[in-house]
């Protein structure tokens, strides 16, 4: 009798032993790496005024953003700073740099007898990298406005091999307009001939100073995908 009673708790004893010698005891799981994003996505803003919105040619790491006026709006250019947090690229997309020219504005003069000057089309980075600066605007003033209720021009935002890929999916990467200013569809009376002696400039003099004048572009949320 008494060697049954102690069997059974023998066995036992001697299980657990192997148990552990073979490893068969729980380990703690080894650290594991932080999930990283793999490309961007970008929801289009709401609103009615000026926005930035999402052209169909762009992909993940790559996207193209259209600057879209206001339904039923007429003007002559516009410009604006677009500030990011640096852990997205501003990508070039022209020879112009970092601006394309979408064809709604009239860049050149309407005198074929008047030398052609520069377009006034223009694109930049500052802020080692962070803030997008561009702008496009007609500088002769005898072309009327332009219809701004469609692309009127483009930048672009890649995804960032380094600093993007570094972030977790679902990210929130802020992007902010600092300032925008355009030029809207009047500017004064233009003078039925201005080559003439007695052309009368007094409504577009008067204009000047207000030309550029400060407007609202709605930006949209770009995350990490």
């Amino acid at each position: 009798m008494r060697l049954r009673s102690i069997l059974p708790s023998f066995l036992s004893g001697a299980a657990l032993v192997l148990l552990l010698a073979c490893g068969g005891a729980a380990s703690a799981p080894g650290p594991q790496s932080a999930p990283t994003s793999a490309g961007l996505i970008y929801q289009d803003p709401k609103g009615s005024g000026w926005l930035l919105q999402k052209n169909a040619a762009s992909s993940d790491t790559h996207l193209i953003l259209d600057v879209v006026g206001p339904a039923g709006a007429k003007g002559r250019g516009i410009g604006f700073n677009l500030q990011s947090d640096g852990t997205i690229a501003f990508a070039k997309l022209s020879a112009a740099g970092y601006v394309r020219d979408t064809g709604v504005f009239k860049l050149q003069s309407t005198f074929t007898n008047y030398p052609i000057e520069p377009m006034l089309l223009a694109g930049g980075v500052k802020k080692n990298g962070t803030l997008l600066t561009v702008g496009i605007f007609q500088k002769d003033r005898y072309w009327p406005a332009q219809a701004v209720d469609q692309p009127v021009c483009q930048i672009a935002i890649d995804f960032d091999a380094t600093k993007t890929a570094a972030l977790p999916p679902g990210t929130v990467i802020p992007l902010a307009i600092t300032k925008a200013k355009a030029i809207p569809d009047y500017i004064g009376d233009m003078p039925a001939d201005p080559t003439s002696a007695t052309a009368d400039w007094n409504s577009v003099v008067a204009q000047y100073s207000t030309s550029l004048i400060p407007v609202q572009i709605s930006v949209g949320t770009l995350t990490t995908k």
